[in-house]
């Protein structure tokens, strides 16, 4: 017969930092080949890499500096977060890149610890889910089945429009957000709309719409936001980029005539050359 077991002691372990990276296109948590390095603002020597979890969390089981006892077998409770938040949290910067080439590197910057996943609050939620930070794809990115893409160069009267925000708009749909490289050049995975019926042709099978995919073709609306930086970071502000202001966007260089809409036509990619933006406040 066993002996009864008892607990001298039991400890808990609280995490000081949690982030969710999410790609919007396939509604799936990012975590092949990211880096995400964490480190004091000013003081990028002292960084040190997330660990990932099963479930796509990068965290870390301490922040890099001294060890806090108090905080690290604290009880993670309400009482226990109220209190964290109410003393003052050193800044943290989160640095994520993708040494696959995939998605698009940036870094921004949070009070830590924090409780539950780290969002930045110039992140727009996802639905759902809310807490996670959306990676943008580059144009190295693969297209994933059924969906296409919306391709374009970017750049100014001195040269790429780096780190452009590219909003899409296909159809009704809602707009899909794309964000240019360095180098000014974005790819935009956008979902096909659903088929526009023919009047002309009642529906039928195999068409449901009554109209063939391959004649299928959407207007596609695109906005842009720029503001320029000299010189253009390696690897940008997440929160600076995403609060550009609107720019200008011509379809022509020399800029002559504002981007119109385009078409998207079912089973081809959308390939705009030679766009010019100008930022808002200098347009030509």
């Amino acid at each position: 017969m066993s002996s009864p077991t008892t607990t001298l002691e039991r400890q808990s372990r609280v995490t000081p930092f949690g982030v969710k990276f999410w790609d919007a296109a396939v509604r799936r948590p990012v975590v092949s080949g990211l880096s995400v390095a964490v480190y004091p603002v000013g003081d990028p020597q002292r960084r040190v890499l997330a660990f990932v979890n099963r479930v796509g969390t990068f965290f870390l089981p301490r922040l890099p500096g001294p060890r806090d006892p108090e905080f690290d077998f604290g009880s993670g409770d309400p009482d226990f977060w109220a209190r964290v938040y109410a003393s003052p949290r050193a800044t943290y910067a989160i640095e994520v890149v993708d040494t696959l080439g995939q998605y698009q590197p940036f870094r921004f910057t949070e009070p830590l610890p924090a409780r539950g996943h780290v969002t930045p609050s110039c992140v727009p939620p996802s639905s759902p889910p809310a807490d996670v930070v959306t990676m943008f794809p580059t144009v190295s990115r693969l297209v994933p089945a059924g969906m296409t893409v919306i391709r374009a160069d970017l750049h100014t009267p001195a040269g790429p429009a780096s780190w452009a925000v590219v909003d899409v708009q296909v159809g009704s749909t809602t707009p899909v957000r794309g964000l240019a490289d360095r180098e000014g050049r974005v790819a935009v995975i956008v979902p096909y709309p659903e088929p526009v019926a023919s009047p002309a042709r009642p529906a039928s099978p195999p068409y449901a719409t009554g109209t063939s995919l391959r004649d299928q073709q959407w207007p596609v609306r695109i906005a842009i936001a720029y503001e320029p930086q000299s010189p253009a970071p390696q690897i940008p502000d997440l929160c600076r980029t995403l609060t550009q202001a609107p720019a200008f966007a011509w379809a022509d260089a020399p800029a002559t005539a504002p981007l119109g809409d385009q078409t998207l036509r079912y089973g081809e990619e959308l390939i705009l050359r030679g766009v010019t933006v100008t930022a808002a406040a200098s347009p030509p």
